[in-house]
């Protein structure tokens, strides 16, 4: 990897203000990267207005036939985005993964009141989500509720699961760009839909982020003068790593940090987002910290509502992008994979599977001795660079039912003197997947998977589910080796004996 100078902090905000790239930014200037993708997000409010009648009348179709809960099945950043701005709202119900059990914790809500919404930007996977349309059907189908009255399908003109042919008893569809994906569609039917219809003001989002479009257009803000934006655009393009903290608002610190390691990660540099609990965790201190509303000891905070922040953020992305010179919506290797590497586990402990590569020394045998061998030494940083040695966890487990397991990034983080991300899988994939396999080649990847127990799911269902789930995980741990980064997974055969054993592992680090 070749080393690019690094500009301080200072240096690159002089820049940013002297090229006058905020109000480009907020014009769409297509001429700040070196390419564009995806150029939807930068006319993304402005076309996603005659949405807002549409959303309402749909939600007061679906309040009117007692659909009042919202199942959004989606791949890709649009189910964060769509929890950031329902906030904690339990109406909405956000599918991004196939894990059986998570699946199953899903369907046991009262299906007579759900309407499901299948959402898929261009560019993600829709193979998964088709699997999730069936199974959820199914399930309708099991309880007497007829499926396409219970459906909004939103798709670009030409996605994968238009259905085909029009309806009157066919699913309501909502057609979105075809220019936009990833977190970027923060402000597209994609993530508007399912968030209108679990009751976000779709029409309020716009106009708070329009506000801080025209502020930034007209040069500006807060922050002593220069607006925020800039300030943590010109962080993000000199400082190899964050801390970041929204106690309040934990969606959105994720689906921040989803658009910063997926936005600027790639061509072998980038800054490494890591996404904390508070002022307490060790990165707070090691790193620049960010909060996402006031948190104490942030030596930057962006304010405001959740979609004015998530404005702030898009800006703030793509004017690190100009100065790192990268396209803000390439992800090109977030989906990349390979053939999943097939053989048995080098050993198993307490109901863990232990799967390694060739750096796995000869006679490893508890869980503990393969975290020491995955972390290894901290032999700083690399290439006079300024490149951040870190611990990457993708956990393909359930977010609700295996919640304990995100209390391990911290204890990682403070036992390995590691800075650490922890990520639902495979939802993380579009930020910290992309960031692993395209940013600094120094990241060691800690997968958790497991057998899916006994979800309650028809056994031909479940078995469907866990095989994608399997097949995801193990795609991305070969490109990740075929990129020279070491991947430790550790499958849980039994899930509650074994989080108890990697977390007794964890503790003698």
């Amino acid at each position: 990897m070749t080393a690019r100078p690094v500009p301080s902090e200072d240096e690159v905000l002089a820049r940013l203000v002297e090229g006058g790239v905020a109000a480009r930014v907020a014009g769409g200037d297509l001429a700040l990267w070196p390419r564009v993708a995806r150029p939807g997000w930068t006319g993304a409010v402005r076309a996603a207005r005659p949405l807002v009648g549409e959303i309402a009348a749909l939600a007061e179709q679906r309040r009117v036939a007692g659909q009042v809960r919202v199942l959004l099945a989606t791949a890709g950043g649009a189910g964060v985005a769509a929890e950031a701005l329902a906030g904690s709202d339990p109406r909405l119900v956000v599918l991004d993964t196939t894990d059986p059990p998570q699946v199953a914790d899903a369907l046991a809500g009262e299906l007579a009141e759900t309407v499901l919404v299948v959402s898929v930007p261009p560019g993600e996977d829709p193979q998964p989500v088709r699997l999730l349309l069936d199974t959820v059907h199914a399930a309708f189908r099991a309880e007497g509720v007829p499926p396409e009255a219970h459906t909004v399908v939103v798709t670009p003109p030409d996605g994968p699961l238009l259905p085909a042919g029009a309806s009157p008893d066919g699913p309501v569809v909502v057609l979105g760009p075809d220019d936009v994906d990833g977190p970027w569609a923060a402000f597209t039917a994609y993530a508007l839909v399912p968030a209108g219809l679990a009751g976000v003001d779709v029409g309020g989002v716009l106009e708070e982020a329009a506000a801080v479009r025209a502020e930034l257009g007209a040069g500006t803000g807060d922050a002593g003068g220069d607006h925020a934006a800039l300030a943590l655009g010109a962080l993000l393009a000199s400082a190899p790593a964050l801390a970041l903290a929204a106690p309040d608002e934990p969606a959105l610190a994720e689906w921040a940090a989803q658009l910063v390691a997926g936005g600027l990660g790639k061509d072998g540099h980038g800054p490494l987002p890591v996404v904390v609990e508070g002022p307490g965790a060790p990165e707070w201190v090691d790193l620049p910290a960010v909060g996402i509303g006031d948190v104490p000891g942030a030596a930057l905070t962006t304010r405001g509502s959740v979609a004015e922040q998530m404005a702030t953020w898009q800006h703030a992305v793509a004017a690190a992008a100009h100065v790192l010179g990268v396209d803000p919506t390439d992800r090109p290797d977030a989906h990349d994979a390979a053939a999943a590497a097939r053989g048995g586990p080098a050993f198993t402990e307490g109901g863990v599977e232990v799967h390694a590569g060739d750096w796995l020394p000869d006679g490893t045998a508890t869980v503990a001795d393969a975290l020491r061998a995955l972390v290894g030494p901290d032999d700083g940083d690399i290439d006079g660079a300024g490149v951040v040695h870190h611990l990457a966890v993708h956990a393909y487990l359930d977010r609700i039912e295996d919640a304990s397991a995100a209390v391990l990034r911290a204890e990682l983080a403070r036992r390995t003197g590691l800075p650490t991300t922890f990520g639902w899988a495979p939802r993380c994939l579009p930020g910290s997947g992309q960031h692993a396999k395209g940013g600094p080649p120094a990241v060691r990847v800690c997968q958790l998977t497991a057998d899916p127990d006994d979800p309650g799911l028809r056994p031909e269902a479940a078995d469907a589910l866990a095989a994608v789930q399997e097949e995801l995980a193990g795609a991305d741990a070969a490109a990740l080796t075929a990129r020279g980064r070491p991947v430790l997974r550790l499958h849980f055969t039994d899930r509650v004996a074994g989080l108890v054993t990697v977390a007794r592992a964890v503790q003698q680090l």
